[in-house]
């Protein structure tokens, strides 16, 4: 073996060598429970074949192109396990669209890019540097003496190599044989399907992942199995769920104005907590103790690739969110019939109000056929401080009032107003003199100590914005519902689990963490309750349509009124995957293979794991609940019926 080639192959070698740690170290990034030594050696091969590949090509840059490879790679796995830390998901190039809007979460990205992800690109400056400066020595070697160059062929990656016999050489010589490496994957991937683990391979290993991506991308397969099985009996279910039916609380909002607080991140734990004595949301507490308020505090997020504005639209629409990119972006044109609409159908005004830019989420465009009338956003405000990326809550609570007076003059009928808070967006980094509360020493700089400051003061402006309501003259003719959009601090977080879990006094799940409070005020009204039924944010419509009173028949919906409600499930597809499943009792969180027998099940009072077996049915039923719901978007379904 000559000495280019052994240095080529002692160069894809110590490449391979170097992939197969972070293939060890992703795999844990990214929690692969099931399979992980075979998900490891698959990767390896394939990035072995295609280093090999490479090295035998007619490339006059094999070298270049390797680095590239490998640099890619490298930064592949970073980006990943950053995004599987905040949403335990993976990458899609179908979130290509989205990088523009990373630019306001750059803070939260700095925390989630800690020293052990970062293990996987901490080479790459080194050996860039060290591939500029050989190419250097090469380049003075060339301009050598023949006699001269012949004692410089000393190099890293030939030292100790011998040209004949058994060796390291001769190994690397087989091993970087494609054909070889090409035969082992296809066997690899054959033993795998014999065995029924396909599957953990394309949900989890990194090229297989990516392909397969790409392949549904290029042919826009959604994998929606109910594809064409939405029957005419879903239709009919899905317009019962909608109409209104006389029941309790039916109606005692009707002809009132409708003002819908969508705050940032607002977790159910905070309401009621004492923190050393120090009440987190004092005004929330209050108004949950009114008797003119409903507290539903078994209440649960449901969003989809959008975070907020999925939280928005299945809210507003009681619909399932996209997958593949925010719904706003996604289904933008298609026909819908929402909480504005049916207001509005009733003679209601309906504003929304954001304090950030209009074109965030698609938010200006996707209101349109939402059925909103203005966008009242960033350019309609006065911006004196800013928490975060966006207008501090209290400045956003008191200039909007100004717009809602001019909206409850615009003529007689009432209306409908739809705000959304900022402040207590992640990371939760809140001015020194917003801070409030006396953090434990433990808690200094955690998530947890940051998300109670944050969600304290926007506590303090939602009460400063009720009192506000009250002085305009506002507040008697106006029911008030307020809900978190989603969770604050994430229950797969190694450092932040523990803290949360002592905290609360029992384990942090994804049970605890999806959970968000909605309360419905109706002042004047004795109906003071703490509703413990099952929900979701696809329970929000139907919910307060039936306190509003008015009938929906044009509409699809799938959740339920709550206050008429005596069974319901929610079926989560963020963080849980599809096919989970929450009950009134249990939960059944569904492994990220995609295998069920791997999934696991818990008591939801005890949390003790039960067998997951007595899932099986209800399973598939959401798995068809949501394809249902994938298939009115992507069919435009309302618009059919209409």
């Amino acid at each position: 073996m000559n000495y280019e080639l052994n240095k080529k192959g002692h160069k894809k070698m110590i490449y391979s060598l170097l992939l197969t740690l972070k293939f060890i170290l992703y795999t844990n990034l990214i929690k692969v429970e099931y399979n992980r030594i075979s998900i490891i050696i698959t990767s390896s091969l394939i990035s072995a074949l295609i280093l090999s590949l490479i090295y035998r090509s007619k490339s006059k840059h094999k070298s270049r192109n390797s680095l590239i490879f490998y640099s890619v790679v490298s930064i592949l796995m970073l980006g990943n396990a950053t995004y599987f830390a905040h949403f335990n998901n993976l990458l899609s190039v179908k979130l290509i669209p989205q990088i523009p809007q990373l630019k306001t979460v750059g803070e939260n990205l700095k925390i989630l890019l800690d020293m052990k992800k970062l293990l996987l690109i901490i080479d790459l400056p080194i050996i860039i540097l060290y591939r500029f400066f050989t190419r250097s020595k090469v380049r003075a070697k060339d301009s050598m003496h023949p006699l001269q160059r012949s004692h410089s062929n000393v190099n890293l990656f030939n030292v100790g190599a011998r040209p004949q016999g058994f060796s390291i050489s001769s190994i690397i010589n087989f091993i970087r044989r494609p054909i070889v490496l090409g035969v082992a994957v296809i066997a690899l991937f054959a033993i795998f399907n014999i065995n029924g683990t396909i599957n953990t391979i394309k949900a989890q290993e990194l090229f297989t992942y990516h392909l397969v991506d790409i392949k549904n991308t290029i042919t826009k397969d959604e994998k929606v199995e109910a594809d064409g099985i939405l029957t005419k009996a879903d239709i009919e279910d899905l317009k019962s769920r909608a109409s209104l039916k006389e029941g309790n609380l039916t109606g005692i909002g009707k002809g009132k104005n409708l003002i819908v607080l969508q705050v940032e991140a607002f977790q159910n734990f905070a309401v009621g907590l004492t923190y050393d004595g120090q009440e987190i949301t004092p005004n929330i507490n209050k108004l949950i103790e009114d008797k003119s308020s409903i507290y539903y505090n078994n209440y649960h997020q449901m969003i989809g690739r959008g975070n907020t504005s999925d939280a928005e639209f299945v809210s507003q629409n009681s619909l399932y969110p996209s997958m593949e990119e925010p719904t706003y972006t996604q289904y933008v044109n298609n026909t819908y019939y929402g909480l504005p609409w049916l207001l509005r159908d009733n003679g209601y005004n309906a504003w929304v109000f954001h304090g950030y830019k209009a074109d965030y989420w698609n938010r200006e465009e996707a209101y349109v056929n939402q059925g909103f009338q203005r966008f009242i956003s960033e350019k309609d405000f006065t911006f004196d401080d800013i928490i975060g990326f966006g207008l501090k809550d209290e400045d956003f609570f008191d200039q909007s009032i100004h717009y809602l007076k001019e909206l409850d003059k615009k003529d007689e009928n009432p209306f409908y107003a739809f705000m959304i808070t900022l402040s207590s967006h992640t990371p939760f980094l809140m001015p020194e003199e917003y801070q409030t509360l006396k953090i434990r020493e433990e808690h200094k700089d955690t998530m947890l100590g940051n998300y109670l400051q944050a969600i304290h003061y926007t506590d303090k402006e939602i009460g400063r914005f009720i009192e506000s309501l009250k002085r305009e003259g506002l507040y008697d003719d106006t029911v008030i519902a307020i809900y978190g959009d989603h969770f604050a601090v994430l229950s797969t977080d190694e450092n932040e689990q523990p803290i949360m879990s002592d905290l609360l006094g029992e384990r942090y799940d994804f049970d605890s963490m999806m959970n968000i409070p909605l309360i419905i005020h109706v002042p004047g009204e004795d109906i003071h309750e703490i509703n413990t039924t099952l929900g979701s944010q696809l329970d929000f419509y139907p919910t307060i349509a039936n306190i509003m009173g008015y009938n929906n028949e044009k509409g699809l919906v799938f959740g339920r009124d709550l206050n008429n409600t005596e069974e319901n499930y929610v079926f989560p597809q963020t963080y849980m995957l599809k096919g989970s499943v929450i009950t009134d009792t249990s939960v059944l969180e569904i492994s990220r293979d995609g295998i069920f027998e791997h999934s696991r099940a818990y008591d939801r009072e005890t949390r003790k794991e039960i067998d997951i077996n007595q899932f099986k049915a209800l399973s598939k039923k959401a798995e068809e609940e949501i394809n249902k719901g994938h298939y009115i978007l992507k069919h435009d379904t309302l618009k059919e019926l209409k």
